[in-house]
């Protein structure tokens, strides 16, 4: 596992540490004539080679070379979002995956690795757990506080306008938060989410108007905090060892 964790070491070094926004900008107007890209490519194989120092696997370094060209150049005829930036990572990554299957693990190993995690219980199991506080209890938190939902959306019209979804994205989130700190026993982390939560609402709750609002927000941060300990507790019953 060493020389994989190095090799996407090397990739995010190259990628996001030595790729200033000059390089990325003449890329982007270039594009595969850009002679930063082919410098950029070649840097990628380089660092590669350097950090890991297999230097009988001089295949690796060309792969990553030539995969990180056409890869960017696809990349670079799409559009600029998030979409396309994570497909690029995804593709780069899984390039060195396939290096470390092919030139470093033994026949078969890969395979019996595969077989370990689908094997394992406990990624299943907290797995499910993930699973189960995100979307699936958006929706039951949804219509747990449907009663006072109305209320508190009328004031906020009135009062700010709100990101799309923001608040449904920001309780899977803190959910997330939360339900990690109790799977790994860090019960504290707990508090600092309460308390940071608290201090970037404290504007939003003053004056008399806002008060409904402000009851809304601490009712659905309760059930949300409340569902995911409750659901931490639940699945640590089923994995090996945990009191």
């Amino acid at each position: 596992m060493l020389i994989l964790f190095q090799w996407i070491f090397a990739h995010l070094l190259g990628d996001f540490v030595l790729q200033t926004r000059n390089m990325v900008r003449h890329k982007k107007r270039f594009k595969a004539t850009s002679w930063h890209l082919w410098a950029h490519c070649l840097l990628h194989g380089i660092l590669v080679y350097i950090i890991t120092q297999q230097w009988q696997l001089w295949q690796v370094p060309v792969i990553v070379i030539i995969s990180h060209f056409i890869i960017d150049v696809w990349k670079l005829n799409r559009k600029d979002n998030g979409l396309y930036f994570f497909l690029d990572q995804t593709l780069h990554l899984l390039v060195l995956l396939l290096c470390w299957l092919i030139f470093i693990q033994p026949a078969g190993k890969p395979l019996t690795y595969l077989q370990q995690w689908l094997h394992y219980t406990p990624f299943w199991i907290i797995g499910t757990g993930y699973l189960i506080i995100s979307l699936p209890m958006s929706y039951f938190l949804g219509y747990a506080t449907q009663r006072w939902r109305k209320e508190a959306e009328e004031l906020a019209i009135r009062s700010s306008v709100s990101l799309s979804e923001a608040g449904k994205w920001i309780g899977i989130f803190e959910r997330i938060l939360v339900y990690t700190f109790v799977i790994t026993n860090h019960f504290e982390g707990i508090g600092f989410l309460i308390a940071a939560k608290s201090i970037l609402r404290f504007n939003d709750i003053k004056g008399s108007e806002a008060r409904k609002e402000a009851e809304y927000v601490l009712i659905g941060t309760l059930m949300s905090f409340s569902a995911s300990i409750l659901v931490a507790l639940a699945i640590r019953q089923f994995l090996p060892h945990t009191a």
